[in-house]
């Protein structure tokens, strides 16, 4: 029988490794560090021990998460994540004091300007400059008059440098300086002032449908796999459904990621329907070695396939959807990506491929291979301390594939058909036809542009870097993270 992937078993999985220790085993001690530092070590070096992927490629590294001693946690869960070669394989396990801002951002929800923002340099100073990829709906950049393509030379009055670039993403309030690209170069028009605030950042960024010659090719940009965007991207593909849509231009160059289960949603309205009514294998996964036997021995099956009723849980709520009727019926799909394409984006394509035709256009993409969950101290311990309650950890927990257990992700992110870079600096808006890798998909799919249209660069193309501040970015979690409590706490005396 088919079971779902999330954590099925695991509260019988701790028990069997024999993780727990028992409450008479308690032994004072006495510390160096504050009774938070203690706990927050012990909570990262138990976590790391038992549901890490890499736990064994790590294990000589955890005494450096030493509870009595370690000062700074956050830190060595950076330094002792896996790494190979001097290269650093595994860049997102992230051990935080702020699990509450880690919790929002998974659900879109964030202190922001509501802008994306590429970076690039002058040739002639030291200095930077941004253009905005995009802006988010009912942001205060959107209510500020900004939108993709604008460039932005200073802020506050001051140049942009290493010091204060990071300004443009965390000050609460800001005075963009604004500017033009002439032939002369970039040079500055006007200022604009914008506070940050509290947000969900819908990440549906566009979605509409074209016209060549009689075939109908859908268009879809958005952000982030998040809950909140599940209904709305059910109801764009029953849209493209009803519409005919044959082909589809999935831009995805600005997706970090999200929730797995947001992806399995729609890639079982993207998937061929005979596939999806078939139950045919979507993804595999491989746990860490423990895992792996546990799984076997009780006959686990943790294979994710594609089917139309979405079962889910989160915080104790039950989650539902039904896509039978949101297949749209694809033939094809060109998927727009980046270095920015990370995690389930990434996924989504690796699970499809076996079974549809898809043409890659763009960069390289990430290469985040791996799943991840968030863990409170209520999930390991028998009784979380207080001290502690603030404290979470993100952490990689297994490997997906394709049907056959292949990744073509790994190690260094899908490459693409067909090299293109991604200019916000022409000007035009996501969804409109001009827009350069848009405008790439569509003539692949058999548009024909008069290039007389089209706008010319004056300005000699620049490399652009994508600003990208949130420690969740390359996600792909899992849904469901409560576990069961596996670990006595330690007294302490010496406070």
């Amino acid at each position: 029988m088919k079971t779902t992937k999330y954590f099925i078993g695991l509260l019988m999985a701790f028990a069997w490794m024999g993780c727990s220790k028992e409450d008479d085993n308690k032994e004072d001690i006495k510390l160096s560090v504050s009774e938070e530092i203690f706990y927050a070590n012990h909570f990262a070096k138990a976590t790391l021990e038992e549901i890490y992927l890499w736990n064994e490629e790590i294990a000589d590294k955890l005494e450096s998460i030493d509870p009595e001693t370690n000062e700074d946690p956050i830190a060595t869960v950076e330094e002792v994540r896996y790494k190979q070669g001097g290269k650093e394989v595994d860049k997102w396990t992230t051990l935080t004091d702020d699990i509450a801002s880690l919790n929002n951002s998974m659900q879109g929800v964030s202190t922001t300007y509501g802008y994306r923002l590429m970076r690039g340099k002058f040739s002639n100073t030291n200095g930077y400059f941004f253009v905005v990829a995009f802006v988010y709906n009912n942001s205060p950049a959107q209510e500020a008059g900004i939108g993709r393509g604008d460039i932005i030379v200073t802020l506050n009055g001051k140049e942009i440098t290493d010091e204060n670039y990071l300004d443009v993403v965390y000050a609460p309030n800001l005075t963009l300086g604004m500017a033009k690209k002439t032939e002369q170069g970039i040079v500055a028009t006007k200022e604009i002032n914008v506070s940050a605030r509290s947000m969900y950042c819908d990440p549906i960024l566009a979605h509409k449908v074209f016209d060549i010659d009689g075939k109908k090719v859908g268009y879809l940009a958005f952000s982030d796999f998040d809950l909140q965007s599940i209904e709305d991207l059910i109801d764009i593909c029953k849209s493209f459904k009803a519409t005919g849509v044959k082909e589809l231009i999935l831009d995805m160059r600005y997706n970090g990621g999200g929730y797995v289960y947001t992806e399995e949603i729609l890639a079982s309205m993207l998937a061929p329907i005979d596939m999806v009514r078939n139950g045919e294998v979507y993804q595999t996964e491989i746990w860490n070695d423990k895992y792996m036997a546990y799984f076997t021995q009780n006959k686990i099956d943790r294979t994710l396939y594609f089917k139309t009723l979405h079962k889910g849980i989160l915080n104790g709520k039950e989650l539902t959807y039904n896509t039978a009727e949101a297949n749209i019926g694809l033939e094809k799909i060109y998927a727009l990506i980046s270095s920015g394409t990370a995690s389930a984006s990434e996924g989504i394509i690796v699970g499809l491929l076996p079974y549809m035709d898809i043409e890659l256009i763009g960069k390289n993409s990430s290469g985040k291979y791996c799943t991840g969950s968030i863990f409170q101290p209520k999930d390991i311990y028998k009784k979380a301390p207080d001290a502690i309650k603030n404290w979470g950890i993100y952490v990689m927990v297994n490997r997906y594939g394709d049907r056959n257990g292949n990744n073509p992700c790994m190690p260094d992110g899908l490459v693409p058909n067909f090299t293109a870079n991604d200019d916000p600096m022409d000007g035009y808006q996501l969804g409109d036809e001009q827009e350069g890798l848009l405008k790439i998909a569509l003539q692949h799919a058999g548009m024909k542009f008069d290039e007389q249209t089209t706008r010319t660069h004056s300005y000699p193309d620049v490399e652009l870097t994508m600003i990208d501040t949130n420690p969740l970015s390359g996600k792909r979690i899992q849904l469901n993270t409560a576990m069961p409590a596996m670990v006595s706490i330690p007294t302490t005396t010496g406070m």
